[in-house]
């Protein structure tokens, strides 16, 4: 599925590289006569018509985008930045799909490496296809409006010529395999594997520890808009289609209009994008206040200090759908309300008196922008409103840039009481709210065991908590255990799937009013590493060359370098497929007789192990003569009798040379 987005898009740019004026170093005659691939990228149709149907999020596939919209005064443009991040095997894909698309294009194409030359051309083709795509994003005066005959909701378009695009990190120019490259690029041009090794050290720079993903991609994207849709803008509706899209933010910023408020947002279900989006048949007009959603969208309104207004829209709709997805809109208006009533909370808000579990003292972010304008609700809309919040206790309360709430210098249990204040001065309920840390935790064992004990001992009114522990060094654990805690507790904590170094402990804390906290933990745990266990299979001469070969394991899943030495001198390495090792040991300057040969491994975390093998040399480098041999020699030399093979051979040559005699006498 995470293929989906960067398929079409490799397909088109490629092809529109194939017909294009661009000067690099691949012939022109070669591409275009490769019509197999031209059919692959469907044919020779123009940009304008390949890159018309399809949007930004089927060329790049991300993890999470951010786009910032700015209306200027005329509402007739709007400046657009955007910027995108590519993580983990979503960035492998794009450079691996990449890579395979070029097979046959490029000399290096399907080579499994990527070059900054390759992925620069397709970024240069990737602007030039993007101002012909389609903004999902449509801006219309007057009375609101949900799409249909004779209204075209997407009617913002890209300007011409206006398109740029940069990527960071594309191919990593620090990455720990970096290579000049091998048949394609010229100038300053270097190469890496598509798919990093199971360490992802794409950046030798990097210490690993601080957890970044050193394989990431990130683009953005700064371009201008043409809306063209807006004449009076006191009242317009904004419409967007949001499939295919997750994880996205944008932030729509309107020029300074006294008065302006949301009216009304929906999200509607059941919209196509792309090349069914215009059959009459596939999706119908809803009627305006009836629209159905399934609540994977969400918004947010900030008053803004200049006077300006920003709204912002948070599309989350699953990938699987597409085409089949979802239209937002969102009604604006600066008519004044009939009926001014005081802000209400809502049902998302936390109840009076709900307890509030935290990680750890100090500072922390209380809740976020979006949390807080969906406590309360009010005519004129929650940005509008004033929030007031208050401590009690060891700590006070401040609200970050961007909106959010924090408690500083939190040293204990700390009372939080909130309010909202509407522009005409009405208030809402106050409600009380009980912030702290439910427990502490401890272990009386440093080195890791299976099961581990850790100690959870809940803090004065926490009793009753249910707490999940597990035990992580990166992400979520593979495996938890679940209690309910009513005091001090020594519960025992499952180790798997984990490598030598240190090891956290990861913490949820539910409560009874459906409240949680997530945290990490560092006690000092550390899983010690094992030695990696070693056997020899068989030994075997080829003249003067011995070779020596066995089977090896680690217990702790780490990988195997091997040393070799003879008599305590290195002489080389040892070849290793799977589980298996295999040496070749040149004895030709080696003085005969015996030999002590030492096979030692040693894993990623410098646990060594050695196996001893003492063979005999021999003069000359001959092949070691088989025990039977060396007996029928011995007996020959002490005048023994011939064996009877010997009486058989003798007795033969008696017999023939009796019948030549008799031949001749005759």
């Amino acid at each position: 599925m995470h293929r989906r987005g960067s398929r079409p898009f490799l397909a088109l740019i490629i092809g529109f590289i194939v017909v294009s004026p661009l000067s690099f170093s691949l012939e022109s005659d070669q591409l275009r006569g490769n019509q197999e691939r031209m059919e692959q990228f469907g044919g020779s149709g123009s940009i304008e018509e390949s890159c018309g149907s399809i949007t930004f999020e089927e060329m790049f596939t991300y993890n999470k985008a951010i786009f910032d919209i700015r209306i200027d005064d005329g509402w007739d443009r709007a400046d657009v930045s955007a910027m995108a991040w590519i993580n983990l095997t979503l960035a492998d894909d794009i450079r691996h799909d990449l890579d395979a698309f070029l097979d046959g294009l490029a000399p290096s194409g399907g080579d499994g490496w990527l070059s900054n030359d390759e992925v620069g051309i397709v970024i240069m083709a990737a602007a030039d296809c993007l101002e012909y795509s389609i903004t999902r994003i449509g801006i219309r005066d007057g009375f609101p409006h949900r799409g249909g005959t004779g209204v075209d909701w997407k009617n913002a378009t890209w300007e011409s010529n206006g398109m740029e695009i940069g990527e960071f990190n594309g191919v990593p120019p620090n990455h720990y395999e970096r290579r000049e490259c091998e048949g394609f690029g010229q100038g300053d041009c270097y190469e890496v594997p598509v798919i990093p090794s199971i360490e992802r050290d794409c950046d030798t720079m990097t210490n690993q520890s601080e957890g970044l993903d050193e394989c990431r991609i990130m683009l953005w994207l700064n371009a201008t808009m043409e809306i063209g849709g807006i004449a009076d803008p006191n009242n317009f509706t904004i419409g967007f289609n949001s499939s295919n899209m997750s994880n996205a933010q944008l932030d729509f910023t309107f020029p300074q209009i006294p008065d302006l408020r949301l009216d009304l947002w929906e999200e509607c279900e059941g919209r196509h994008v792309g090349s069914q989006e215009n059959d009459p048949g596939s999706y119908s007009t809803p009627i305006i206040g009836s629209c159905n959603g399934d609540g994977s969208s969400t918004y947010d309104l900030s008053a803004n200090e200049d006077g300006t207004l920003t709204y912002s829209l948070f599309p989350s709709t699953s990938r699987g759908n597409w085409p089949v997805g979802e239209d937002i809109f969102a009604d604006f208006t600066t008519y004044p309300l009939e009926i001014d009533n005081p802000p209400v909370w809502t049902d998302s808000a936390p109840e009076n008196g709900s307890l509030f579990p935290i990680g750890n003292l100090g500072q922390i972010g209380f809740a976020s922008r979006q949390e807080v304008s969906s406590w309360f609700d009010d005519e004129l809309g929650s940005s509008l409103l004033e929030i007031d919040c208050r401590t009690e206790g060891n700590g006070s309360i401040s609200h970050g840039i961007d909106g959010s709430l924090w408690l500083d210098g939190v040293q204990g249990p700390v009372e939080v009481t909130c309010f909202s204040i509407d522009a005409a001065g009405q208030t809402s309920d106050a409600r009380t709210w009980l912030v702290g840390v439910p427990l502490s935790l401890s272990t009386t064992v440093t080195s890791l065991e299976n099961p581990h004990p850790i100690t959870i001992t809940p803090n004065q009114g926490w009793d009753g908590m249910t707490v999940e522990l597990g035990l992580t060094q990166v992400g979520l654990p593979s495996e938890t255990v679940t209690n309910t805690i009513t005091g001090e507790m020594v519960i025992g904590v499952p180790s798997v799937n984990l490598v030598p170094g240190l090891v956290m402990v990861w913490v949820k804390v539910h409560v009874d009013n459906g409240h949680h906290m997530e945290e990490y933990y560092t006690l000092e745990i550390t899983k010690e590493s094992l030695p990696p266990i070693i056997s020899v299979s068989s030994i075997q001469w080829n003249g003067a060359l011995l070779n020596v070969d066995g089977q090896f394991s680690d217990p702790d899943g780490e990988s195997v370098t091997f040393e070799i030495s003879v008599d305590g001198v290195i002489v080389g390495t040892a070849v290793t497929t799977g589980n298996s090792w295999e040496t070749e040991i040149d004895t030709n300057d080696y003085t005969p007789g015996d030999h002590t040969i030492e096979i030692r491994g040693c894993d990623k975390s410098r646990k060594c192990e050695s196996v001893f093998q003492v063979v005999e040399v021999y003069p000359g480098g001959m092949i070691p003569v088989p025990d039977a041999l060396e007996e029928s020699d011995e007996a020959e030399d002490d005048g023994a009798l011939p064996a009877p093979g010997a009486w058989v051979s003798l007795f033969a040559m008696i017999l023939a040379l009796s019948y030549v005699r008799r031949e001749l006498e005759v």
